[in-house]
């Protein structure tokens, strides 16, 4: 089962998709913003995240990108756009190549193109040791909250707290990860073997590609 976020609207659905380790929340001041324009927006989190299944397997681009469709399906959602965000983007990519004229638009951000293999001098050994996730668990949220209001001194309080949102509180106070470091590993060799240039040819709607800069 997935859980998601869901604004009512008549006009045409907007569908928000996650990054890695992430949740939806991130996107609620975006599905907010879109469904004031009278849009549907639903906002997902993804299998493994926030209060979404997490089933040990079906961390790959296949199953996670079935996940999307057999949701839109459930939910009568029909030719939606659909925005990924980071591992997101990558999620929507396959998705478009899996199912080419269910969708409207795909929007990627920052994300959809991020190939692992193509960065110089990249191996698989190199992303398993520089994008493992930080071991946070058994920290105190409160802490946990001024580390990153401290490294984001401009964010909102909305803002962070939707980072928040990316742990499970537990009744000590601390907090452990919703994704379980096996599982964000398991995310991280998907996306090591994905290689998008090869599934761009397989989509045939329109794309946005959103890249932001430091």
């Amino acid at each position: 089962q997935l859980h998601v976020w869901e604004w009512p609207g008549t006009g045409r659905p907007f569908v928000l998709l996650h990054g890695l380790a992430s949740n939806a929340t991130t996107w609620l001041a975006v599905g907010s913003m879109v469904a004031a324009q009278g849009h549907r927006v639903v906002a997902i989190d993804q299998r493994g995240h926030g209060h979404s299944d997490k089933p040990e397997a079906g961390y790959d681009f296949a199953t996670v990108a079935d996940d999307l469709h057999f949701l839109l399906q459930e939910m009568a959602i029909k030719a939606p756009i659909i925005a990924g965000q980071s591992w997101g983007g990558n999620v929507v990519l396959a998705y478009g190549a899996r199912h080419p004229h269910a969708a409207h638009r795909l929007v990627f951000v920052d994300g959809g193109f991020l190939d692992l293999q193509a960065r110089p001098g990249m191996t698989w050994e190199r992303v398993a040791a520089e994008l493992r996730p930080p071991p946070l668990a058994g920290t105190p949220r409160q802490a946990l909250a001024a580390r990153i209001q401290a490294m984001h001194p401009d964010w909102t309080t909305a803002g962070v707290e939707a980072t928040l949102n990316n742990f499970e509180t537990l009744p000590d106070g601390t907090v452990r990860p919703w994704l379980t470091l096996e599982r964000h590993m398991a995310i991280l060799r998907a996306m090591w073997e994905q290689r998008p240039a090869a599934l761009y040819p397989m989509i045939a709607c329109p794309v946005t590609i959103v890249v932001a800069e430091d």
